[in-house]
């Protein structure tokens, strides 16, 4: 039996009080109450705005601005209803995963609904986490507000006040200002539809710690409910890459103040995806709870990430990203710029401002150059991929992260070695802000030749070529501009610990694949499922898996011992530990598309290199 949730009107006082900020008839008003949770649903009200149309469709967005997918969160609600304002039903029909029709709009009052959370539901072709709800009744609520609210076909772009009851002493961590604010109740608003889902929410006892860098001041939200991640510590490392990125964009941050919001999961199920969804004053992350100091180059990589979003697509970008359909999918062919261009930016910001080394950096290429050519279509032109990024192409999303980054590190060593040192993609993208900036979009079809104006003809080649076009990049024609020699793939001499495959587990332990385990694996005897517990008496799970590494093979030396615990199934299919025992070897190994600095570069190359590095750092 189904226990129905009641709804009340817990907030009549509140939305009474603020009635006068605007017309009663000219906003949404959603109530919901957070101490009132049953079976990880929550109930919606929504006072109406005025209608004048006898049926009207309600949606819930299919799709949402930086996901990339159908996320459908229409279908993560259950027992819709409508009445009038004495309380009469009216007559719904449902459109479709998303929709509602509305009979007899013209009385329509009050709408009320069940909302189930994203996380816990079992609804094919899940939501991101990222993107997703949780409702984790007296501990914490995830609120991406696509989840739970709704909006009147060509009524987007009314306000909407958003009213929380929740437990007492809950902080609510936004980008959004309170318009009121107590120890047990919120109350948001937006301006329109496009804010309010720029505007995720979380709700939870207290960790933070603001910052005031530059003319923004600065969130920082943590949940972790062992304590692994505290937002203290997170704050202190935020502070140096936002820094970084003051200076990177010429001196100033391009917002008055953000909200970094970071939910670490050691509670719920694991989830095979983690991430974040980047907004205009915000970042909403779902990632897995480890221990901070374990974690942290991680973090602050994927937060420098979502926070350079705020340059693209945020302030540049197209029609369709600025005025985006929650209903339809169309999209921008232009992921090169927003996703790739950011994610090249997360990276070179910390070797432009000294935080990484230039031999971090090129790591990083030549990762992305492996991972782009082992796992995707490196013919596929980079537009078309855009445009069908959450249908046909899909399975070659995450290429925007690989090579789409690769694209603007040529780019940005082509604009280089063009203006002789003078100009870069930095550059490119503060001039393309200054022609449109947040409130105006470019074309789709008319971006390449905005930036070949305001650059040189053999940048719209390259763009007609490398992202538009089918041809694959060159990497050593353009790294060598700055005197980085490309080599597709050398071999080298390294210590290991049996080469076995290492593979998460739902619990965030490793388990081992022996297929092409070496000559060390073979004497140590693993066996293929064996998950690790230990090395060298370090206790071992994914979270620390590449440090503790890291550090045993900077202290190794030939024929050192090496003990390694894991744990097997025995015979009678119990689980026990077992101790592997061996010397420490190098073996041969090699490694494909490895990017170094050139002992002895030209004085163009080394003019380049230094602009695109930033010599005072070097």
């Amino acid at each position: 039996m189904k226990k129905k949730l009641k709804y009340g009107g817990f907030l009549l006082c509140v939305l009474t009080m603020l009635s006068g900020i605007v017309n009663a008839q000219d906003v949404y008003k959603y109530s919901v109450d957070l101490t009132k949770v049953d079976g990880d649903k929550l109930a919606i009200k929504l006072e109406c705005p005025k209608i004048d149309t006898k049926t009207i469709n309600f949606y819930l967005p299919k799709i949402v601005p930086g996901t990339y997918m159908n996320s459908n969160y229409g279908k993560y609600i259950q027992d819709l209803k409508a009445y009038d304002k004495n309380g009469k039903e009216l007559a719904v029909t449902k459109l479709d995963d998303n929709g509602w029709t509305i009979r007899k709009a013209n009385k329509l009052s009050t709408i009320t609904y069940l909302v189930e959370d994203t996380w816990d539901a079992t609804i094919d072709n899940m939501v991101y986490p990222m993107c997703g709800t949780s409702f984790e009744a007296g501990k914490n609520f995830i609120i991406n507000t696509p989840g739970l609210f709704g909006y009147f076909e060509g009524l987007k772009k009314m306000p909407f006040q958003l009213a929380f009851t929740k437990p007492s002493g809950f902080y609510a961590a936004t980008g959004l200002r309170p318009v009121e604010t107590s120890n047990t109740m919120d109350l948001f608003q937006c301006d329109n539809a496009d804010h309010l889902y720029d505007s995720p929410i979380m709700f939870s006892l207290p960790d933070t710690t603001t910052l005031k860098v530059g003319n923004a001041d600065v969130l920082v939200a943590v949940y972790s409910p062992h304590k692994l991640a505290t937002s203290k510590f997170l704050a202190a490392n935020l502070e140096k890459l936002l820094l970084a990125a003051r200076d990177y964009l010429s001196g100033k941050l391009p917002v008055d103040k953000y909200a970094f919001i970071y939910y670490f999961n050691g509670e719920q199920k694991k989830s095979p995806i983690t991430g974040a969804w980047e907004h205009s004053y915000s970042s909403f992350y779902a990632l897995d709870e480890q221990p901070e100091k374990d974690a942290i180059e991680h973090w602050v990589d994927i937060s420098s990430h979502e926070f350079f979003h705020i340059v693209t697509p945020l302030t540049i970008s197209s029609r369709e990203v600025k005025e985006f359909n929650f209903n339809e999918t169309v999209l921008s062919k232009h992921l090169w710029l927003y996703e790739g261009s950011t994610e090249y930016y997360a990276h070179h910001v910390q070797a432009y401002e000294g935080l990484k080394t230039p031999a971090q950096f090129l790591n990083t290429l030549s990762q992305k150059i492996t991972v782009s050519r082992s796992y995707y279509n490196d013919t596929l032109a980079f537009t078309e991929l855009s445009k069908e990024s959450a249908g046909k192409w899909a399975p070659q999303y995450g290429n925007v992260y690989q090579k789409g980054a690769l694209i603007s590190a040529c780019l940005d060593l082509y604009l280089l070695k063009l203006s002789n040192a003078q100009y870069m993609l930095k550059d490119l993208k503060h001039d393309l802000a200054i022609n449109y900036g947040t409130d105006k979009f470019f074309e789709d079809d008319s971006l390449f030749g905005v930036i070949k104006k305001l650059t040189y003809p053999e940048i719209g080649s390259f763009l007609d070529d490398y992202v538009a076009g089918t041809k694959p990049i060159p990497y050593d024609q353009f790294f060598s501009m700055a005197g980085i020699e490309y080599i597709p793939k050398e071999t080298f001499k390294e210590f290991t610990i049996g080469g076995v495959a290492m593979m998460p587990t739902a619990e965030g332990n490793v388990k081992l694949g022996t297929k092409n385990m070496n000559d060390v694996g073979k004497k140590l005897g693993y066996k293929d499922g064996d998950e690790l517990v230990s090395i060298n008496n370090v206790e071992i799970s994914l979270a620390n898996l590449e440090k503790a590494l890291t550090d045993l093979y900077a202290s190794l030396k030939e024929g050192d011992e090496l003990t390694i615990k894991v744990k097997r199934k025995s015979s009678n299919g119990e689980i026990e530990v077992v101790t592997l025992s061996g010397t420490a070897a190098k073996v041969e190994k090699s490694r494909a598309n490895v990017l170094k600095l050139m002992n002895n570069p030209t004085e163009e190359q080394l003019k380049i290199r230094n602009a695109w590095l930033n010599s005072c750092h070097r």
